[in-house]
C-alpha cells in the first residue's frame, strides 16, 4: 500500500485541469462579486484597504496590506470592486489547490497510469462542489479575510502532500521551511491559518511513527511528555494568574512542546534549520508591525489604537472581547456541533430556498434529500477511502478532523451569537468535498460492470456539481446589489451639517464609515441647508470641527465628513472615546485620566455605576429655555458608554445637531426626547413618545433615500437584509400614521403600502390597511362620491378578506349609500371566504332595500 502519492498523472494534462477549474471559477466569482460594499466586515475591511486604517482586533494586517497595495495599482477601478475582486482571486486560487491535492490523494490508490482519468474526474467534482459551495462562495464575492485563508490553507494542504510524495527520510526541508512561512504569513490574514498545523506535524512524523508506535518504549516517553506537559501547564496558569498574564501558560505549553519536538527530532532536523524556521516565522508575522506603526499615525479607522505595547498584545489576544478559554464551556459541545456546525453544513449544498421556490416543496423536506444525498455520497467517500489505502485516507482525516471537530472544540462559540458563524468552520466544508467526489466516484465504480448503470451513474455524478451551481447562483448574485451602501448613505444623508450621531454596530456602522471614507461613484451626497434646530455653535466648537475637517480631508474621500460617527459598542473603550475628543471634533471635558481609567478604576468619572437613588440630569442648550430634564430610576446601570453618551450630550447639545440612528436599541436614557426623522432619530428637549418631524421625514424618504435593489426580486436578500430593510418600513408608517391623524387618507394609504415593500410578514398589518381603506371609503360616502367610495372598499375587502364582519358592515354601507346592486356584487366576492347562508341572508335584505 503506497505512503506517497504517484507520479503517473501527465503534469501538462494536470496543470491544464487545474488552470482551467481556476479561470472558470474566477470568472464565475467575477459575475457575481458585489460592485460596492456588503454587510457586516466587507465594508470596514474595503474602507481600512482604501485608507489603511487598522480593523477590528486582531487586526488582519497582512489582508489590509494586500488590499491597500491592490487599490493603489487599481487605477480608475473602485476601491471596493478591487477589494472584492481580491476575494475572488483567493478563493479561485483555493478551489484550484482543493482540485490539486485531491489528485494526490487518490493517486495513493491508483495502481497504473491508465487509471489517470479517476483522479481528474474526482478532482474536478471536489473543486465544483467547493467552489460553489454556500459559504464559500459568500466569501469569494465580497471582501472578507476568509477567502485568503481558504488559499492559505488549500495551498499548504497541497505542499504537504507534495512532501509526502518526495521526501526520502527527511529531505526536502526546503518545503517545510516554506509552510512554516506561509502558516505565519497566513496568521496576518486570520489567526486560524494555524488550525491544521497538528495535522502538518502528524503527517510529517507519521513514518517515524508507524513503527515505533507498537512498541513500549514509545507510549512510556509519550506518557512522560504527556505529563511533563501538564505540569509545565500547570505550573505557568499559576504564575500566569499571579502576574495578570493569563496567556502565558498557553506560551509555554507551546515552548515545551517545541523543545521535545526539536529534542526528538534532533538526528533528523539540524539546529540550523530550525533556525530557519525560527526565521521564516518573524518574517511571517512581521506584517503585524503595521499595526503598531499605523497606530501612532491616527488614521480615519483606528481601532484598538494599538500604538504602544499594552494596547498592541490587548489588541493581537482580542482582549477587547473578553478573555475566553475552550475549556469553560460557552455552550454545551453537542450544542455547538448540532445546532452550528452540523447546521451551517446542512447549508452548503442543493440551496434550499431556491429549490423550493422552484419545486413548489417545503424546504424542511429538501434539507432532508439534500442532506442525505450529501452526507450518504461523503460517507461512502470516506469509506471508500479507507479502503483503498489507509495512509491516503489517514493524511486527510487528521486533516479533516482539526477543521471540523477540534474546530469546533478551540472556537467554542455561545448559543447567543450575534450573527450565523459558518464561516469559521468553511475550511471542513471544504474538505469534506473530496469526499464527495471520491463517494461519487464510489458510485460509478460499483455500477461499474453494468454500463447502462454506470452511465446512468456517470450522467448523475457529473449532473450534481452542476444542479448545485444553478440552485446556489441567484443567492449569491451580487453584483447588483447596493442596499449596503444606500443604507449607510441614507443614515449620513438624513442628519443636519455638522451632526452628531450614535451608532450600533456593524451594520449601521461599517456602511457609513464606508460612505464617509471612500470615494464610491455610486454614492451621492444631500445636505439639509438651513434647517437646523435650536443650534448655536461657539467658538470653541466651530474650532473642534474645522480641525476635525481638516483631518477627514486628508483621510477620507467619501460623502457627508461633516457628519461625526459615535458608536455605541466601542463608547466602552478609552481609546475610542479619545478619538472622538481628538479627531471627530466631539467636546468632551473629561479629563484624560478619567477616560484611561473608565475600564479599571472606581475613581473615574466614566466608571460603570448602579445608581443609588433617582436622580435627575439637566440638559441645557445654548440659547435660553432650550433644556430639559433626563430622569433615572434607582437601581439603573450605567455603563461606559451611557457615561460616555450623557457626557458627550452634554457637552455639545445645541452647539452640534445630535442623533441617534433607529438601529440603537439602547439610547441611555434619552429614548422620551427623541424626534423621528426617518432612519434617525433627533436628540430634542421637548417630552413624548413617538415624536416626529413630518416635514422632515418626508423630504428624507421621498427625496433624499435611495432604495436601489430593494424592490427588484433579481437582486437576493437575506435575512439580515430583510431585517435590516424594516427600518424602511418603519419609517414608511410612521408617515402614515401622521396623515391618518390629520385624516388625509390618500397619503394614509400610499405610505402604508409603500412600506410593505420593506417590511417581513408584512400580512399582519394587511387589517390595519383594510380599516384606512374603510374610512376612507366611509369619508367618500359622507361625501356622495359613492363610485370613489366602493373602489376603496373592495380595497379593504382585499386586505382583511376573512374579517367574519364585512356582510354587515357592506349591508350598513349599502342602506346609507343605496348602491344596492355594488353592495351585493361586492358580497358574492366573498363566497369563497365567508359563509353562504350568511351572505345570502344579507343579500336577501338587500334586495329587499331595493324594493
Amino acid at each position: 500500500m503506497n505512503l506517497r502519492p504517484q507520479p503517473i498523472l501527465n503534469k501538462k494534462t494536470n496543470l491544464i485541469f487545474g488552470a482551467s477549474i481556476f479561470f472558470v471559477t474566477l470568472l464565475v466569482y467575477y459575475l457575481t462579486m458585489a460592485r460596492s460594499l456588503s454587510f457586516w466586515d466587507a465594508g470596514e475591511y474595503i474602507t481600512c484597504s482604501s485608507v489603511l486604517g487598522v480593523p477590528h482586533p486582531p487586526g488582519n494586517p497582512f489582508y489590509i496590506l494586500l488590499g491597500r497595495f491592490a487599490s493603489i495599482f487599481a487605477g480608475t477601478i473602485p476601491h471596493a470592486q478591487i477589494v472584492n475582486f481580491l476575494s475572488s482571486i483567493f478563493s479561485a486560487f483555493a478551489v484550484m489547490f482543493t482540485y490539486f491535492f485531491t489528485v494526490k490523494f487518490v493517486t495513493m490508490w491508483l495502481k497504473s497510469p491508465l487509471e489517470f482519468y479517476k483522479a481528474y474526474l474526482i478532482g474536478t467534482i471536489a473543486a465544483l462542489y467547493t467552489a460553489f459551495s454556500y459559504t464559500f462562495w459568500n466569501n469569494a464575492i465580497e471582501a472578507e479575510v476568509y477567502a485568503g485563508l481558504a488559499f492559505f490553507i488549500n495551498l499548504i494542504v497541497w505542499l504537504t502532500i507534495i512532501w509526502i510524495e518526495k521526501s526520502e527520510d527527511f529531505s526536502h526541508q526546503n518545503i517545510l521551511m516554506l509552510m512554516i512561512y506561509l502558516f505565519f504569513l497566513g496568521f496576518g490574514i486570520h489567526q486560524t491559518s494555524l488550525q491544521i498545523a497538528p495535522a502538518v506535524l502528524l503527517i510529517i512524523v507519521y513514518p517515524l511513527l508507524r513503527h515505533s508506535i507498537k512498541t513500549t518504549q514509545f507510549w512510556m516517553r509519550s506518557a512522560i511528555y504527556l505529563v511533563s506537559l501538564i505540569l509545565i501547564y500547570l505550573i505557568f496558569l499559576g504564575i500566569g494568574k499571579t502576574n495578570h498574564i493569563p496567556d502565558l501558560p498557553k506560551y509555554m505549553l507551546a515552548l515545551g512542546f517545541t523543545g521535545i519536538l526539536i529534542f526528538h527530532l534532533r538526528t533528523k532536523i539540524s539546529a540550523k534549520t530550525w533556525w530557519f524556521a525560527l526565521f521564516f516565522i518573524i518574517v511571517g508575522v512581521s506584517s503585524h508591525i503595521f499595526l503598531y506603526i499605523r497606530a501612532e499615525l491616527r488614521p480615519f479607522i483606528n481601532e484598538g489604537n494599538p500604538h504602544n505595547f499594552k494596547l498592541f498584545t490587548d489588541y493581537i489576544l482580542r482582549r477587547q472581547y473578553g478573555v475566553t478559554s475552550m475549556f469553560v464551556r460557552r455552550a454545551s459541545f453537542w450544542f455547538q456541533m448540532k445546532e452550528q456546525f452540523l447546521t451551517y453544513f446542512s447549508w452548503q449544498w442543493f440551496n434550499a430556498e431556491t429549490l423550493s421556490s422552484w419545486f413548489k416543496i417545503p424546504q424542511n423536506f429538501i434539507l432532508t434529500i439534500s442532506n442525505f444525498i450529501v452526507l450518504g455520497l461523503g460517507s461512502l467517500g470516506a469509506f471508500f477511502h479507507l479502503k483503498k489505502n489507509k495512509h491516503s485516507f489517514a493524511y486527510f482525516f487528521s486533516f479533516f478532523f482539526m477543521v471540523s471537530i477540534a474546530m469546533v472544540f478551540v472556537m467554542n462559540l455561545s448559543d447567543a451569537e450575534v450573527r450565523e458563524r459558518d464561516y469559521f468552520f468553511v475550511t471542513a466544508y471544504n474538505f469534506w468535498t473530496v469526499w464527495l467526489a471520491i463517494g461519487s466516484f464510489a458510485l460509478i465504480d460499483y455500477f461499474s460492470k453494468n454500463k447502462i448503470l454506470k452511465f446512468v451513474m456517470i450522467t448523475v455524478v457529473i449532473a450534481l456539481p452542476i444542479f448545485n451551481f444553478v440552485s446556489q447562483y441567484h443567492i449569491h448574485d451580487r453584483h447588483n446589489e447596493f442596499i449596503a451602501l444606500d443604507y449607510g448613505q441614507n443614515i449620513l444623508n438624513s442628519v443636519d451639517e455638522n451632526a452628531i450621531i450614535f451608532t450600533n454596530g456593524d451594520n449601521d456602522t461599517f456602511p457609513v464609515w464606508y460612505a464617509q471614507a471612500v470615494y464610491d461613484s455610486a454614492a451621492t451626497e444631500y445636505i439639509h441647508k438651513n434647517e437646523q434646530q435650536n443650534i448655536f455653535p461657539t467658538k470653541l466648537t466651530n474650532e473642534l470641527i474645522d480641525s476635525a475637517m481638516l483631518y477627514k480631508d486628508e483621510q477620507c474621500k467619501g460623502i457627508r465628513k461633516d457628519v461625526t460617527i459615535a458608536n455605541l459598542s466601542l463608547l466602552n473603550t478609552p481609546w475610542y472615546i479619545r478619538q472622538l475628543r481628538d479627531h471627530e471634533g466631539v467636546e468632551f471635558n473629561i479629563s484624560d485620566y478619567d477616560i484611561e481609567m473608565c475600564q479599571d478604576s472606581p475613581k473615574s468619572r466614566l466608571y460603570p455605576l448602579r445608581l443609588q437613588r433617582d436622580e435627575l440630569l439637566g440638559i441645557k442648550g445654548v440659547i435660553e429655555g432650550d433644556e430639559f430634564i433626563v430622569s433615572f430610576k434607582k437601581g439603573t446601570i450605567l455603563y461606559v458608554k451611557d457615561l460616555a453618551v450623557i457626557q458627550i450630550i452634554k457637552d455639545n447639545y445645541g452647539k452640534r445637531p445630535i442623533y441617534f440612528a433607529v438601529t440603537t436599541p439602547e439610547v441611555a436614557g434619552f429614548g422620551d426626547f427623541l424626534q423621528n426623522e426617518g432612519m434617525v432619530d433627533r436628540l430634542v428637549s421637548s417630552k413624548g413618545r413617538n415624536q416626529f418631524d413630518f416635514k422632515r421625514l418626508i423630504t428624507n424618504i421621498d427625496t433624499v433615500y435611495s432604495y436601489r435593489g430593494v424592490f427588484d426580486d433579481s437582486v437576493y436578500k437575506d435575512k439580515n437584509i430583510l431585517r435590516l430593510l424594516n427600518n424602511y418600513g418603519a419609517a414608511f408608517m410612521r408617515t402614515s400614521q401622521y396623515a391618518h391623524s390629520v385624516n388625509d387618507y390618500d397619503n394614509a394609504i400610499k405610505y402604508m403600502e409603500k412600506s410593505f415593500g420593506f417590511i417581513e410578514r408584512k400580512q399582519r398589518f394587511y387589517p390595519e390597511i383594510s380599516k384606512l381603506y374603510l374610512e376612507a371609503s366611509f369619508n367618500f360616502l359622507q361625501q356622495t362620491e359613492n363610485n370613489d367610495a366602493f373602489s376603496y372598499l373592495k380595497k379593504a375587502v382585499q386586505y382583511d378578506i376573512h374579517n367574519q364582519e364585512w356582510p354587515q358592515i357592506i349591508f350598513r354601507i349599502a342602506q346609507f349609500s343605496e348602491s344596492y346592486d355594488e353592495s351585493i356584487a361586492l358580497l358574492n366576492t366573498l363566497r369563497s371566504y365567508q359563509d353562504d347562508l350568511v351572505l345570502d341572508e344579507i343579500i336577501t335584505q338587500i334586495n329587499l332595500l331595493k324594493e
